[in-house]
């Protein structure tokens, strides 16, 4: 189910930003959540990638359901 749910919001958020934007935008908030960065760093990291941060709110929303599915099988190969 996540992992559907997962591939769905990849292809909307895709279809929204295009696929070299949605890779700029990928990459960067894998390594912003991965350091911690503040809110407020990313959200001006963001905007200067895409008219409006809260575009790339589906984005987040992928790499929140990796790290849910990455936990998930991490506690089935225990």
């Amino acid at each position: 189910m996540l992992r559907k749910l997962s591939k769905l919001t990849m292809k909307s958020a895709i279809q929204k930003l295009g696929g070299e934007v949605f890779e700029k935008v990928y990459t960067y908030l894998k390594q912003a959540r991965k350091q911690k960065a503040s809110e407020e760093e990313i959200t001006r990291h963001l905007e200067k990638l895409v008219p409006r941060a809260s575009d790339c709110f589906e984005v987040d929303q992928l790499l929140y359901f990796e790290e849910q599915l990455q936990d998930s099988g991490s506690c089935l190969q225990l």
